[in-house]
């Protein structure tokens, strides 16, 4: 009945699926291809890295492996987070709970704007049990709407132009979700999308059971970061800031490029701009 009224209204798969849980009815894939394209087999890496996240007893070991393999498909900044209905019922409330390898710079404008009132991928975050990519989205309606269209195009300028979203949902109906962003990314290969799903399905689930901060945590940059991002506004010079940073020149470059990519620029001074602007330059 549900399948025959969303084919007469046209109504695209996550319209679909909401029509669903109003209905009283969970979500099932719609077709046996689709079932199989979420038990794509794992690689022998893949599952190392599985292995190696269960057998961490810290946090921030558990992310470092995961932060590692997630680079290599494209998808070098992430952030694990909570996600719960509001008191109107509709508008989400996000918990931040690791957000050291995340976007810094796009989160804050995002936040800025309050672009989690419109935001489909939110939506969709609380609506489905399968891990998505945002371009797999593409077609719907909520995604062509033109606030939306522009907070995507706004994100481009940040060097996001795709993302990965892995939801856990619990049994007190809050939703653990892994979010990750790239630049370039091949959602066409399967095996991408297998690693992404393996990896982040086994640190959400290890983070579960390590125990989640009790409060959400602040978008703060590392005192490295915030020191040499500093030294950027002062206009001092490569070879000094190395020196200050008791670093050689090679890895100073490293770091600098790392606090660039958080703030979505290639520009230091750039970078050096947006944290200072949203007030992550003060010690």
């Amino acid at each position: 009945m549900i399948a025959r009224l969303s084919a007469a209204l046209g109504l695209c798969r996550v319209e679909r699926l909401s029509l669903m849980r109003a209905a009283g009815f969970w979500e099932r894939p719609d077709t046996p291809g689709e079932t199989a394209a979420s038990l794509i087999g794992h690689s022998g890496n893949d599952l190392d890295a599985m292995i190696a996240i269960e057998s961490s007893d810290d946090t921030c070991d558990a992310i470092a492996v995961a932060a590692d393999v997630l680079a290599r498909i494209g998808l070098d900044q992430f952030f694990t987070g909570t996600m719960q209905a509001g008191g109107d019922g509709s508008t989400a409330i996000i918990t931040h709970h690791h957000v050291t390898h995340a976007p810094l710079g796009w989160m804050l404008h995002y936040r800025d704007r309050n672009y989690v009132s419109i935001d489909p991928l939110v939506r969709t975050t609380g609506m489905w049990h399968l891990p998505f990519f945002w371009s797999d989205l593409r077609g719907s309606k909520e995604m062509n709407a033109p606030k939306v269209g522009r907070m995507f195009n706004e994100g481009r300028e940040f060097r996001i132009s795709n993302g990965f979203v892995m939801p856990v949902h619990r049994a007190d109906g809050s939703v653990h979700a892994l979010s990750a962003m790239a630049e370039k990314i091949d959602v066409a290969d399967p095996k991408v999308r297998s690693t992404a799903k393996s990896v982040s399905i086994a640190l959400l689930h290890r983070l579960d059971e390590l125990g989640l901060p009790a409060s959400g945590t602040p978008l703060c940059l590392a005192d490295q970061e915030r020191d040499l991002l500093l030294y950027v506004l002062e206009g001092r010079s490569r070879s000094d800031i190395a020196s200050r940073l008791q670093s050689s020149e090679e890895s100073h470059d490293r770091s600098l490029a790392q606090a660039c990519a958080r703030f979505g620029t290639k520009e230091p001074l750039e970078a050096a701009l947006r944290a200072r602007r949203a007030g992550l330059l003060v010690a």
